[in-house]
């Protein structure tokens, strides 16, 4: 019998001979055709942050027993229908057209998970792409709550900004707009711009986040060096 962290280590290396991005179209897995990357399998663009320490809602520890099966261990998450999340999926389809209103700019739905062809661990669920546009290809649409909009104040948060470079550097883009619905009533839009150096960095230090899941060990606090394996 294997650990957790065997399975995870050996699949990860066998998928490093891959050469090309792997796509899932999440419509295919509405569908019953097709299964989606299940979260243990690798880094998302909602965990670069917290894989780093820089997530103001989520621990780097607690993605870790997330991402090492260790759920149950945790405090359950309380999800109710008027939840932030479940308003963001009822307005992300008007604030996309009120993008589109705004820039002229056309957009297309997508929901496809992508691979990073070098790291088989980031993973990345493109939304919406950007048409025919040459100085951006890819749209990320937020709904922010009153209590987190002064998060917004000096434009985009770092916790948003990692998983903006994340998608990046997993679909080799060169640029991606933020759109932003601040309270219900302030439509914010921001480009992020591809910086290889940036994405170096993160690449790095989700690599050390991603070995100590793959090796079972509690990866070290954010303010402490990094272990030698990494």
């Amino acid at each position: 019998m294997y650990t957790r962290a065997e399975r995870l280590r050996t699949a990860s290396l066998s998928r490093t001979k891959r050469t090309a991005l792997s796509l899932v179209s999440t419509s295919l897995v509405d569908r019953g055709l097709d299964k989606p990357q299940t979260p243990e399998a690798g880094i998302g663009c909602r965990d670069a942050a917290a894989a780093l320490g820089r997530d103001p809602f989520k621990s780097h520890v607690r993605l870790w027993m997330e991402k090492t099966g260790r759920q149950n261990l945790l405090h359950p998450t309380q999800i109710q229908d008027d939840s932030l999340a479940y308003w963001g999926r009822l307005l992300e389809p008007i604030v996309a057209a009120h993008y589109t209103n705004r820039t002229g700019r056309r957009i297309r739905q997508v929901n496809a998970t992508q691979q990073h062809p070098k790291h088989a661990w980031m993973l990345a669920t493109v939304t919406r792409e950007v048409v025919d546009a040459p100085d951006v290809q890819l749209l990320e649409c937020l709904c922010v709550g009153m209590d987190v909009a002064p998060l917004w104040a000096q434009g985009v948060p770092e916790y948003i900004r990692l998983r903006v470079v994340h998608l990046l550097a997993v679909t080799d883009h060169r640029a991606a707009d933020v759109v932003v619905l601040l309270g219900g009533q302030d439509l914010q839009i921001y480009r992020i711009e591809r910086d290889e150096a940036e994405i170096s960095q993160l690449i790095k230090q989700e690599r050390a986040f991603w070995r100590g899941v793959e090796l079972d060990q509690v990866p070290p606090a954010p303010d402490e060096d990094p272990p030698m394996w990494c």
